[in-house]
């Protein structure tokens, strides 16, 4: 029975600001939320009321398209946990997830000169495009031979391959940039037996599949007619026009929302302003909201004093929290050399936990970059102070240890060694496993229920433990009990299930590249640890002060923030582009509620190139602090 639209209530929170209240119950929207204003709680509310009154009717769903997996998967459990019943309406994926999806099902429309019987993914580094391009250059026509020389490889996919569609004029090239996407195109794709493909080409193959079938582009429209996307700002061209194609001049009604002042990925082809375009392209109605439910007032003027820089017409947040510190908000501080700096942070950090109380996930260490550089210092010294410190930029096998921790099948499997070594005490865990293996577990078409084969997959768990743990910790037998651990994992869950459907992984090549990533996490893990009880949450190391780039900390938010680093070494590029270098101090600045340290060492590199950013900290009152 729905609700009545009159009679809705926000779930889980009293109220909402007037501006979110009219933005969800609009049409087509664009909303402005800056940081801390509860982008993803307003998607989820609107979904509420979508769902609850019946205005998207079953069998219709919402589509939610997020940048980052975790984004997309925060997004779709806050909507499960408040809506049950209707959580399978509520599809969230990442953009590059439903291009996929659409060039997997419908590549039976592609024309014949793009048509393929399979394809593989594969990143090209920016070493390969440079090499592209210098071979390209030296046998190109005399009229594009310059001009596909100064084509830089660090944008090329992003704004050249990116911003062509697939049509006849890109097979008959007039310019410099058409020629060199033109060959890339055959280089990757049309002359390859096997076509190898990245996510922006699959972007441009989801494009003209969508141009190709209006039956397709009609059908999405009924599937989804309500649509939402979490980060506009951060929208490629490549990913605007997609959307566009897909859905403008449809009945779909799209929610837009974003901040225009954190833009930090100009770098992957963000537009410049993809909510002009999109206001202009959708006829959206514009919204804002102004409060902040993240920061206490006192950063929430520090953060407005950037904004201006950024937009200088930018309203003022409202700052919903009470401040509990009695301390400066901000403050900077410079120390002699980088070893001293690393070891008065670990000092700090743990005066202030063992006087607050609070947890070591509540402090984060944010850098603009070179995070691996800055890394041996950093654990050597909180190591020192009884403090776990986790790099969250560490690749592991092609995964970034931040996304891996927060995917899906990561958090399956992990939440089976929770269930087999507690029996009984992990009641999360168990909600978590029962949801997902309702979902997995009826299109393998089996027997038994999916309660019989995790209780048999619990048993044989609990006897691999038992026959290993006389071996932890395993420095010498990780990689084989890590190795015995998987199979036994996917003889439960095969990896074609888990590559099925696109639940857990797009498909099969995808669910492989995950638990390859798992099994060296798993390895680690089993280093360092001596039971099976602790494993898993040695595994995901919650207890450990995460430390990460500014950008990889979006959409996060702590106690306390360091921002190490600030120096003309670090933020190299703020010369060539300040607004953007802005707009990710900004980012890093807006992560915390209560606290945000900078710090620089003396005996590196200078801070003149960014003394922008130094008088705008002096003009706000920021106090400085030398420290030895």
């Amino acid at each position: 029975m729905s609700t009545p639209e009159a009679d809705w209530r926000p779930h889980g929170i009293d109220d909402l600001e007037e501006a979110a209240w009219e933005a969800l119950k609009s049409e087509t929207a664009s909303v402005a939320a800056g940081p801390g204003a509860g982008k993803s709680e307003f998607l989820a509310q609107r979904a509420s009321y979508l769902l609850e009154t019946g205005l998207c009717a079953h069998p219709q769903q919402i589509l939610a398209i997020s940048f980052k997996r975790s984004a997309a998967t925060n997004l779709r459990d806050r909507v499960r946990e408040r809506l049950p019943d209707h959580a399978s309406r509520f599809v969230s994926m990442t953009f590059d997830a439903f291009t996929k999806m659409i060039v997997d099902r419908f590549s039976n429309v592609l024309p014949v000169e793009w048509a393929f019987a399979n394809y593989r993914i594969e990143f090209a580094s920016n070493r390969d495009i440079k090499d592209f391009l210098t071979d390209v250059a030296a046998s190109a026509p005399a009229a594009f031979r310059s001009g596909v020389y100064a084509i830089k490889a660090d944008d090329f996919l992003a704004k050249h391959v990116g911003s062509a569609p697939l049509n006849d004029d890109l097979l008959t090239p007039t310019t410099a940039e058409a020629f060199a996407v033109k060959e890339w195109w055959s280089y990757r794709y049309l002359d390859r037996k096997l076509p190898t493909v990245d996510f922006v080409m699959l972007n441009r193959l989801a494009d003209l599949i969508i141009r190709t079938s209006p039956h397709l582009r009609r059908a999405l429209a009924v599937t989804y007619p309500y649509v939402f996307v979490d980060e506009f700002q951060d929208t490629t061209f490549a990913q605007y026009s997609f959307l566009r194609e897909v859905f403008a001049g449809t009945d779909a009604q799209v929610t837009a929302v974003g901040d225009r002042n954190q833009r930090i990925m100009g770098w992957a082809g963000a537009l410049s302003d993809a909510f002009k375009e999109f206001e202009n392209d959708f006829r959206a109605e514009t919204f804002a909201l102004t409060s902040n439910y993240r920061s206490s007032p006192a950063l929430v003027d520090l953060q407005h004093r950037f904004a201006k820089l950024l937009s200088p017409d930018a309203a003022k947040q409202a700052s919903k929290v009470i401040s509990k510190t009695g301390d400066s908000a901000a403050q900077v501080w410079s120390f002699p050399d980088p070893d001293t700096e690393a070891a008065k942070i670990a000092d700090w950090v743990r005066d202030d936990i063992d006087e607050s109380g609070r947890l070591a996930s509540d402090y984060a260490i944010l850098a603009r970059q070179q995070v691996a550089d800055i890394e041996p210092r950093i654990r050597e010294a909180f190591t020192k102070r009884d403090l776990r410190v986790r790099n969250d930029d560490t690749d592991i096998n092609k995964i970034r240890l931040q996304d891996l921790l927060g995917d899906d099948l990561t958090r399956l499997f992990i939440d089976t060694l929770r269930l087999a070594a507690s029996r009984g005490g992990e009641p999360d865990a168990w909600l978590r496993t029962a949801s997902t293996l309702r979902a997995l577990l009826p299109a393998a078409s089996l027997g038994e229920t999916w309660e019989d084969q995790l209780s048999d997959y619990l048993t044989d768990l609990r006897g691999w433990f038992s026959e290993t743990k006389t071996a932890l910790p395993a420095s010498t037998a990780a990689t084989e009990i890590a190795a015995g651990t998987l199979d036994r994992f996917t003889s439960f869950l095969s990896l074609e299930l888990l590559g099925n459907g696109r639940k857990l992984a797009e498909n099969v090549d995808e669910a492989k590249t995950k638990l390859t990533a798992v099994g060296l996490r798993l390895e680690w893990a089993l280093k360092t640890t001596a039971n099976w009880a602790d494993v898993a949450d040695t595994f995901m190391d919650d207890g450990a002060i995460p430390l990460m780039t500014i950008h990889r900390s979006k959409g996060l938010e702590y106690h306390t923030v360091f921002i190490v680093g600030l120096d003309d070494e670090q933020w190299w590029a703020y010369t060539k582009d300040s607004i953007e270098a802005t707009m990710t101090f900004f980012v890093g600045v807006s992560r915390a509620a209560e606290r945000v340290i900078f710090t620089r060492s003396d005996d590196g590199a200078t801070p003149w190139k960014i003394r922008a950013l130094y008088d705008e900290l002096e003009a706000a009152g920021v106090p400085f602090f030398e420290m030895d």
